[in-house]
């Protein structure tokens, strides 16, 4: 079976929990996980001033190698639109729902909303962000994680283990969800 492998998108401001959590569990699980700053710098400050080093720059990834773009909210959640390419390729991934798959966190649905790519499905964001998020026409539900087709949406720094595990069990399936909830004594 061919390794899955995923892309984190760090804007300056990300939330560090909504980024680190799903990155260390999908780690354990045994996906190939890169961090990729959405800018032409390595170095991202998260909202609390943790500076990270990203393993790559957007410029410089081949998209078609992931099976799941995932981004994290925090304040930082509105640089995303700062990035055209990742824009097209979160629309691009969308699309392909037998293929590829996308996960946003918090603040960060509301990209995927003013997308488009929410319309008519279940999807949650920060309790702050609703109504942004309803400007797309999802159907909005108060659950802290949400899979509709090929896209998951998750509330909060609260539900990161939630939103990572679900991660995980998309790509490998529930029993290896299961394995790494154990092994972190999560349930």
């Amino acid at each position: 079976m061919k390794t899955k492998k995923v892309a984190v998108f760090l804007a300056n401001g990300f939330e560090e929990i909504e980024a680190i959590t799903p990155i260390d569990l999908l780690e354990r699980a045994g996906i190939t996980v890169d961090t990729v700053s959405i800018t032409e710098n390595n170095l991202v400050e998260s909202a609390r001033k943790v500076r990270v080093l990203a393993d790559k720059v957007i410029k410089e990834i081949n998209f078609s190698e992931y099976d799941m773009l995932i981004l994290p909210g925090g304040p930082g959640f509105k640089n995303y639109f700062d990035s055209q390419l990742l824009l097209d390729k979160i629309v691009e991934f969308s699309k392909d729902v037998e293929n590829k798959k996308v996960a946003a966190i918090c603040a960060a649905p509301t990209v995927l909303s003013s997308l488009g790519i929410l319309e008519g499905k279940k999807a949650v964001c920060f309790p702050a962000c609703e109504e942004d998020l309803l400007k797309g026409n999802p159907i909005l539900t108060r659950e802290r994680v949400v899979k509709d087709e090929n896209i998951i949406t998750s509330r909060s720094a609260g539900t990161a283990l939630d939103f990572a595990l679900e991660i995980i069990s998309e790509l490998l399936g529930k029993k290896e969800a299961e394995r790494i909830a154990d092994e972190i004594v999560c349930k």
